[in-house]
């Protein structure tokens, strides 16, 4: 009895598991094989759908220290032939435009994968186990440490982007479409000029990022697309945060995203990704107007610049372009004055060279210089001293008479003094510089090395001057 009652038990369970293999027949019509073979055609169609190709905003790997932990604009054009047009404008292709054509396929690997599966100049320079040349470390046998086979982790149908995952690095690198009828190599290097545009590599400070109203931090050292974030006013390396960011452009639209979306939880929406907006001259979050980046506020940094430690010159631009038309009467007169009136070296005329001013901490005092050659080929200056006080975005020159130069004889006068007394024009723009001026950003509010001085009195008398 036991043993009928155990045939049956057996016969029961195998009866179970036929029904099971019948239904699975019935879910998966088709293999495996035949999925994962529907599943690379899918991808390929998706990867080959945009006509002009895509932008990839490419991290080889999650590193915080430049060259691999900066992100990379990488262009790339899939055909049907199974070969992909690749262009870049970075270090790694020396600073220039570089092309080259290589295989693709999307394999079949634990999901789909894009394979750049033959060499190409531009993709594996990322991947290449050689020494980087223009870093002083020694990457020889590792290289960069990048990626040339991606995990296509989204996709959808309509190509309007591609979430890629690095194989081995696991970086995230996003792929956009580039429009029809844009060429490649003009697209680069237009990216390349805004990038610069807005952080240079020269800028004295860094730039301010608001994750809210009450969540301000600074964002320095941008220009190679990897700034540390740190709260605003605190120390810059015991704070220090690395998060980098690539500029593409879609449309007339410029949008910053970096490479890891930032985290706050009093606010809604993803911190990732910004889009410039001209007329404001920032950059706003697209899913989170809170979350922006702007300038180093001008104002500010004019004040604590011209009264900071050492002398600091301010270059005044003389190119017509930088100057009101009214200010530029001055600026005639005075060259006018300088190679006509004589005074100088043999009793022949100055030699007028230029302007500027400086804070001069030795003597406690702002000057306004003159630059001239007394009959020389060297050129000299004279300076003109001025109280300076800012208050919001304006600051007041008050003029206190002719600076004193060192080294000088018993009953000798000043040059100074000399020029000022023999010259209407020198005395005409030192009264000039007597009043108070509106501060301002001269081209964006990005850059605070040219700002631009703006009469409180006559909005018609303003130029521009280069820190």
């Amino acid at each position: 009895m036991k043993k009928i009652i155990f045939s049956l038990a057996i016969a029961a369970i195998a009866l179970s598991l036929t029904g099971c293999a019948g239904e699975e027949d019935n879910i998966f019509e088709k293999s495996a094989a035949e999925r994962l073979n529907e599943s690379s055609d899918k991808y390929s169609a998706r990867l080959e759908a945009q006509p002009n190709g895509w932008a990839m905003q490419y991290y080889p790997t999650l590193k915080d220290v430049s060259p691999a932990g900066s992100g990379y604009l990488i262009l790339m054009d899939f055909n049907p032939d199974n070969s992909v047009r690749v262009a870049m404008d970075n270090r790694f292709s020396g600073n220039q435009y570089s092309t080259a054509t290589s295989g693709w396929e999307v394999i079949k690997d634990n999901g789909p994968v894009l394979s750049f599966n033959t060499y190409n100049s531009c993709m594996h320079a990322f991947s290449d186990p050689e020494d980087i040349p223009w870093t002083s470390d020694n990457e020889q046998s590792e290289g960069c440490g990048g990626d040339y086979e991606f995990i296509i982790v989204d996709a959808p149908e309509d190509a309007s982007y591609m979430m890629l995952k690095g194989k081995k690095r696991d970086t995230y690198n996003l792929l956009t479409p580039v429009e029809e009828g844009v060429d490649y190599e003009e697209y680069l290097a237009d990216v390349k000029a805004f990038h610069n545009k807005m952080f240079s590599a020269s800028a004295p400070v860094g730039n301010i990022i608001h994750f809210g109203p009450d969540s301000i931090y600074n964002m320095d050292d941008s220009n190679d697309g990897l700034p540390n974030i740190y709260p605003k006013g605190s120390d810059a390396i015991a704070n220090e945060s690395f998060n980098p960011f690539l500029i593409t452009k879609r449309g007339n639209d410029y949008y910053i995203r970096f490479r890891d979306a930032f985290e706050r939880d009093y606010l809604e929406g993803t911190l990732q990704e910004l889009r410039y907006d001209p007329e404001q001259d920032m950059f706003i979050g697209t899913d989170n107007p809170e979350f922006n980046i702007q300038g180093y506020p001008v104002t500010e940094f004019f004040r604590d610049y011209a009264n900071g430690k050492g002398d600091h010159q301010f270059n005044v631009s003389l190119s017509e372009d930088e100057m009101s038309p009214k200010f530029k009467t001055y600026i005639d007169n005075l060259y006018t004055d300088f190679t006509t009136m004589k005074g100088g070296k043999g009793n022949k005329p100055y030699g007028f060279v230029g302007l500027r001013y400086q804070w001069n901490v030795k003597n406690d005092s702002f000057q306004w210089l003159v630059r001239y050659t007394p009959g020389t080929a060297t050129s000299t200056s004279v300076g003109y001293n001025y109280t300076f006080e800012m208050n919001g975005d304006k600051v007041a020159f008050g003029y206190t008479g002719p600076g004193v130069e060192a080294n000088l004889k018993p009953g000798q006068t000043p040059a100074s003094t000399n020029v000022y007394n023999a010259l209407p024009a020198v005395q005409a723009i030192v009264s000039l510089f007597s009043q108070e001026f509106v501060v301002t950003n001269a081209l964006t509010k990005f850059d605070v090395t040219r700002v631009k001085l703006t009469s409180v009195s006559d909005p018609d008398l303003w130029f521009t001057v280069t820190i």
